[in-house]
């Protein structure tokens, strides 16, 4: 089969939106941890921290701006930048 008739089968993926605004999550002892976030979904957010970045695997907790609260674990960390996936059996 020639190469210009193969189309890769997408995967659906939930679009992120890109969203550049200061944000405080709370670790599992309560404590702020002020972050910028570079993109958020449903799923999960990715984010720098102005400090030093939650640990993996640490529980943390986000508060929207409609009021909801989503709780969530640290997957990755590469320096002050970590990604977070929420816990969406709640």
């Amino acid at each position: 089969m020639e190469k210009t008739r193969f189309k890769p089968t997408p995967i659906p993926r939930e679009r992120r939106r890109n969203k550049c605004a200061r944000f405080a999550l709370t670790n599992s002892r309560g404590e702020a941890i002020e972050v910028m976030v570079r993109d958020i979904s449903s799923k999960g957010l990715s984010a720098a921290a102005l400090g030093v970045a939650p640990a993996l695997n640490e529980v943390v907790r986000a508060q929207l701006e409609d009021g909801r609260e989503l709780w969530g674990l640290v997957r990755w960390t590469e320096g002050n930048l970590f990604g977070v996936e929420f816990d969406t059996n709640a």
